[in-house]
């Protein structure tokens, strides 16, 4: 008796799942069309960006050598097409552009705006170097308040371009005549740690044209009113036996004798 039960029980069963196969089967086909669709379309997608990452750089690759020929008015052109794509050498492509612009045509302005282009947040170290690069471009047309503003997304950065920004804003106020605020941070370049080389040892250079800090207290000038308990010299001896020539009385006779010519 019990093992009928178990037969209709599983004759139940078996049937339920046909139902819910029946019902929902097609999700179950589309999930798996799904699953190596998706494989597939994976590999594809990774074959063709290596394809393209390949294509691009021997864009570049002839972009460069362009610039080597000194054939600027090609490299322009290629280099710019990378630029206004944003792919992954544009980065790079605009530093080669700042460069045509800035030795090819002398335009520092150009140059400095090709490498704003492609700072965005300044994370990467090609962002970073751009940044660096579009402030010394810019340095000679900025106050140092501006130039500070302009260097701000590399204010925390503690490694070499923080260092490099320091020490052109450094250089910036030594410029505008603060020569504490040079002092400082120049003084903070030679000892702080992650500090290039070039820029410690251009630090040091600094410090030692700068002058000295003066301690000494600076003079009373002569025009400077005298002071009420400063005390007057006395007289000597010599002063106060001198008879005082405005008061004694000259004799007559001796003016008179002194006025004769003698015969």
């Amino acid at each position: 008796m019990a093992d009928i039960f178990e037969e209709v029980e599983e004759g139940l069963r078996q049937d339920r799942l046909t139902v819910l196969w029946k019902r929902y089967g097609i999700f179950a086909y589309l999930a798996g069309a799904l699953l190596i669709g998706g494989v597939a379309l994976n590999e594809y997608l990774k074959v063709q960006s290596e394809r393209t990452t390949e294509q691009n750089a021997s864009r570049l690759e002839a972009a460069l050598t362009e610039v080597d020929a000194r054939n600027y008015e090609a490299a322009t052109t290629q280099l710019t097409t990378l630029v206004g794509e944003d792919i992954a050498p544009s980065t790079i492509a605009a530093h080669y552009l700042a460069g045509v612009r800035l030795d090819g045509n002398g335009d520092a302005a150009a140059a400095s705006t090709v490498l704003e282009s492609v700072v965005g947040e300044a994370e990467d170290p090609s962002e970073k170097l751009a940044l660096i690069k579009a402030a010394y471009l810019k340095a000679d047309s900025m106050t140092r308040e501006e130039l500070t503003g302009f260097l701000s997304p590399l204010a925390e950065d503690d490694g070499p371009f923080g260092a490099l920004a320091s020490e052109l804003i450094a250089a910036k106020a030594l410029q505008e005549g603060d020569v504490d605020f040079a002092r400082r941070e120049f003084n903070f370049l030679r000892l702080a740690q992650n500090v290039p080389p070039g820029v410690m040892r251009r630090a040091e250079q600094a410090l030692e044209t700068l002058p000295p800090v003066s301690s000494e207290v600076s003079a009373p000038s002569e025009d400077a009113a005298p002071d009420d308990d400063t005390v007057e010299p006395e007289p000597t001896a010599d002063e106060v036996d001198a008879p005082d020539l405005q008061d004694t009385p000259i004799d007559p006779a001796t003016d008179e004798n002194s006025e004769e010519t003698p015969e």
